[in-house]
């Protein structure tokens, strides 16, 4: 009996750790708590889906895309999507356009990067610097189509390339190096965070957070509890926004803020301008600072100031 007992610890170890390969334009299902995928270049589509599995579905593109391998893993209730690049020192962005602009990518073997090195899955070392983006390079990319039922937890992970959104209620982090981000009729609670990419959201509700370097935050029509804009040089510009609270804060960008409704906001600059208008509702707690910009704030007729 005791024999038997190194066996079954192994299978059950085996298990916990499933790994699979997936074929170019196969979809793949996961039901696990948490899922996050990997594209260091290409587009990213979500969109809602009915159900409670989240759907993967990578297709290789570009003259070298034959080249490229997808992978899925699980273990402990969380499942990640990675696609698998060569061994290049450059790879172009999707068309080999030079307006993408390149970047330095620490790209590990099994197609992943950014994170800790202490974080959940094992083996994630510091990888190899590739250059991404531009038209020079390896001509291979990924276009990913990800299917989102309500209320899931989905992070997505691009570099180089695009992402979109559509209709998706869920808790989603979408992590792009220079890539550009869109999203219409979202809701739920959303991060972008891009370095130099942009961000442009058309319709939003529950909690909605943007963070760029020199990328620009871009909010029309949004209803909830928070809208955050966090930006370094970029522009923010929000219009028709009715929420509990809002954030901006700019390092060199503008802040116009049109067609406001909010209890408490901040607007928060260092050398660029604030020019906020408020459409109504009651104002409780509101704070602009900025270094050397110019400050324009509208109130409504009668405001109701607290």
């Amino acid at each position: 009996r005791l024999a038997i007992v190194p066996l079954v610890v192994t299978a059950l170890t085996r298990a916990a750790h499933a790994q699979e390969s997936v074929a170019s334009g196969r979809q793949v299902s996961f039901t696990e708590s948490r899922v996050e995928i990997f594209d260091a270049v290409g587009t990213v589509t979500l969109r809602r889906v009915t159900g409670n599995a989240v759907t993967v579905t990578a297709t290789a593109q570009g003259a070298d895309g034959g080249q490229l391998t997808f992978a899925a893993d699980r273990e402990s209730g969380q499942a990640r999507f990675r696609v698998v690049f060569p061994e290049v020192d450059a790879i172009a962005s999707p068309g080999g356009r030079d307006m993408d602009g390149t970047s330095e990518l620490n790209l590990r073997r099994d197609g992943t990067f950014g994170g800790d090195d202490g974080d959940h899955w094992r083996n994630r070392r510091r990888g190899d610097q590739v250059r991404v983006g531009g038209s020079r390079g390896f001509r291979g990319y990924a276009d990913i189509e990800i299917g989102i039922p309500d209320g899931r937890d989905v992070t997505v992970h691009l570099a180089v390339g695009h992402a979109s959104a559509d209709g998706v209620n869920a808790t989603v982090l979408v992590d792009t190096w220079g890539a550009d981000a869109e999203a219409t009729n979202i809701a739920g609670d959303w991060l972008f965070d891009t370095g130099s990419g942009d961000v442009t959201v058309r319709g939003a509700r529950g909690i909605l957070k943007i963070d760029t370097g020199s990328g620009s935050g871009t909010v029309t029509g949004m209803t909830g509890d928070l809208l955050d804009v966090d930006t370094g040089s970029g522009d923010v510009n929000v219009t028709n926004v009715q929420v509990d609270r809002f954030r901006f804060d700019t390092g060199s960008g503008d802040v116009i803020a049109r067609d406001v409704t909010a209890r408490r906001g901040v607007a928060d600059t260092g050398s660029g301008s604030v020019s906020l208008t408020y459409a109504g509702g009651t104002i409780e707690d509101l704070l602009i600072a900025t270094g050397s910009g110019r400050v324009t704030l509208t109130l409504p007729p009668t405001p109701n100031v607290r």
